[in-house]
């Protein structure tokens, strides 16, 4: 195993378990202590994780935006069945906008044999998408983030300006009953708002990892989303929440 698969894993088992041993690691791995210090030294550096004494938990800062690469790898088989489930909500003649999430990247993967044309600020999807003659891809441009590979800025958000759509395809950092829908950057959280607005259906797609967290921004209300679509089994209390607010409930089977 590469040491940059091994480190995504390693983030993979902390987010899961909140927190990890050196030793267990070092097992599971079959590298050395030294091996997995070092990992945990590079997560720490790049804000994924606090190491402790004897190993590591996992940082949850609210303002902390977590690389697309290890994101991309993260409950990859939950945001696979959520992709699906959205991707079968699009029909042929939609625009769409959607935001820079991972879990929008897999479902794009999902919308290759549909007609639709698709606005957005991420550079992953129109890779995805690249080559399919039946779909239009307009990109917004702006300034590229690189930790989420996202464009954002003046640029981005008045490209979405001009345009209006049947639906918006967006995802979240975190998702509270009391604080809404969630976000650890500003700029991000713009260019969701500005796809928001220019939409008349709002379908959020969120892994069940995402409800009650906290994050940095409060982006924006419930009552903006129109389908919620998830692999979580609710509380009552968000059941409630959702029907209060007209949101529709999707959940996905695991």
């Amino acid at each position: 195993m590469l040491a940059v698969d091994r480190r995504k894993r390693i983030l993979e088992i902390i987010q899961q378990k909140e927190s990890v041993k050196v030793p267990d690691l070092s097992q599971q791995f079959s590298v050395t202590l030294e091996t997995i210090r070092r990992d945990l030294e590079k997560l720490e550096k790049e804000g994924h994780v606090k190491r402790s004494y004897g190993g590591a938990t996992l940082n949850t800062s609210t303002n902390e935006d977590i690389s697309i690469n290890i994101r991309e790898v993260t409950n990859k088989e939950d945001k696979n069945r959520i992709g699906k489930a959205v991707a079968d909500l699009i029909q042929d003649g939609d625009t769409i906008m959607m935001d820079a999430s991972t879990t929008a990247l897999y479902v794009a993967k999902y919308l290759q044999d549909k007609k639709v044309t698709i606005i957005t600020n991420a550079l992953k999807v129109p890779m995805v998408l690249a080559g399919k003659n039946n779909m239009d891809i307009i990109s917004t441009g702006g300034t590229l983030k690189s930790s989420s590979l996202s464009f954002v800025g003046h640029i981005a958000e008045s490209v979405i300006e001009k345009y209006h759509v049947n639906k918006t395809i967006i995802s979240c950092k975190a998702i509270d009953l009391e604080h809404g829908i969630m976000e650890p950057h500003q700029l991000e959280t713009e260019v969701k708002k500005k796809m928001i607005h220019a939409s008349e259906q709002v379908i959020l797609a969120v892994d069940s990892s995402k409800f009650g967290k906290k994050s940095f921004i409060k982006a924006y209300p419930i009552d903006k989303i129109s389908t919620l679509v998830t692999d979580m089994d609710l509380s009552h209390k968000w059941i409630e929440t959702l029907q209060n607010n007209q949101v529709t409930l999707i959940k996905v089977e695991r």
